[in-house]
């Protein structure tokens, strides 16, 4: 797994989520029955801005190794400063649906509604979640937030919560990489779309 800090050089963003339920319908397209079903995950596509040969290297190695490994980055917030929110854990172990309660946060913390989140399960591996109801934190460290999404892992007891800066993780989609050299010492057209696996 190629683990990748170089939030900055994201000049832009798309981010995809991906629906693993679906509407049953009848022979004769009558009233619908919705049926959710967990696995619902995220995609996104990420730009990198143009830059100079030498900035620009590293990264490239990172990106043909992660093609092969897989890749973990911080998702993108694009200027949406999330706070301080202290050191949140789960609080309580194999949750399920989409409430989730935590503790460790900042006393007065507010997880509001569209902030990220990510989980990170035994194995290491990260799950991204939007929260879809905000919750703010107790005096006792403790919040139940409700997600936009089902869970999808049955998390341990003081699973670490990444909430200031959450992770997305998965596998680079396509069988090939790409960029463009320039002359000018200038790299630009790097691209690539991360998928979630879990």
């Amino acid at each position: 797994m190629i683990v990748w800090s170089s939030i900055g050089a994201v000049a832009a963003a798309t981010p995809t989520f991906i629906d693993n339920g679906g509407t049953i319908r009848g022979a004769t397209n009558a009233a619908g029955l919705r049926v959710n079903r967990l696995g619902s995950h995220y995609r996104a596509a990420i730009t990198i801005g143009i830059g100079s040969a030498n900035a620009r290297a590293a990264l490239i190695s990172d990106l043909i190794r992660a093609k092969q490994e897989g890749l973990r980055l911080p998702y993108p917030l694009m200027g949406v400063d999330q706070g301080a929110p202290g050191s949140p854990v789960m609080d309580g172990a194999n949750q399920a649906g989409r409430v989730i309660n935590l503790r460790g946060l900042t006393p007065g913390y507010v997880a509001a509604k569209g902030y990220w989140l990510s989980i990170v399960a035994a194995t290491g591996q990260h799950y991204l979640h939007n929260v879809h109801v905000a919750g703010t934190v107790g005096g006792d460290g403790k919040v139940a937030i409700t997600l936009a999404e089902h869970l999808r892992e049955l998390f341990a007891d003081g699973a670490t919560v990444k909430l200031a800066t959450p992770v997305i993780e998965g596998e680079i989609s396509g069988n090939e990489q790409s960029w463009e050299l320039r002359r000018g010492d200038r790299v630009e057209g790097i691209g690539f779309t991360i998928e979630e696996m879990g």
